[in-house]
Formats: C-alpha cells, sequence, structure tokens
C-alpha cells in the first residue's frame, strides 16, 4: 500500500506545481492515477514513459525523471 501512497503523492504534485507554473499539468482524474499504478505493478519502463509522453510530460521534465526514477526503485522491468 505505500507503494500507491508514494504514486499518489507524485501525481498529485502536480497540484501545487500548478500554481507555481513550474511543470506542465498532468490530466487530473482517477483513471489517470489507476493507469499509472497498473504501469507501476505490470508494465515495462518503456510503456510507462510512453504514457507520460501521452500525458503531454516532456522527457526534459524534472517531473518525468521523478516518475521514471521512482518506477526504478520499485524494481520496474526495464523492457
Amino acid at each position: 500500500m505505500s507503494d500507491e501512497k508514494e504514486i499518489r503523492d507524485v501525481v498529485r504534485g502536480e497540484k501545487r506545481a500548478e500554481k507555481t507554473g513550474k511543470y506542465a499539468v498532468l490530466p487530473r482524474n482517477r483513471q489517470t492515477e489507476r493507469d499509472i499504478a497498473d504501469l507501476f505493478e505490470h508494465g515495462t519502463e518503456r510503456e510507462l514513459m510512453q504514457f507520460l509522453r501521452a500525458s503531454g510530460l516532456n522527457d526534459d521534465s524534472v517531473r518525468f525523471a521523478e516518475i521514471v526514477k521512482l518506477f526504478r526503485e520499485r524494481g520496474g522491468r526495464r523492457r
């Protein structure tokens, strides 16, 4: 359960960013959070990156790097 909390914290960090304008905002809805959680559990790093790009995050984004780093720390599959 702590993994889901960390995932939600990363995704919800966009709300703070929305106020400061530092990052592009991902669409906020429960389906997006479920999709990311599913990718963390069953997906590959490539699938996660494709999802993030399709959601509007740039590869150079700090948030993109944070989410990928969290995925790698959780033992996500590389391919």
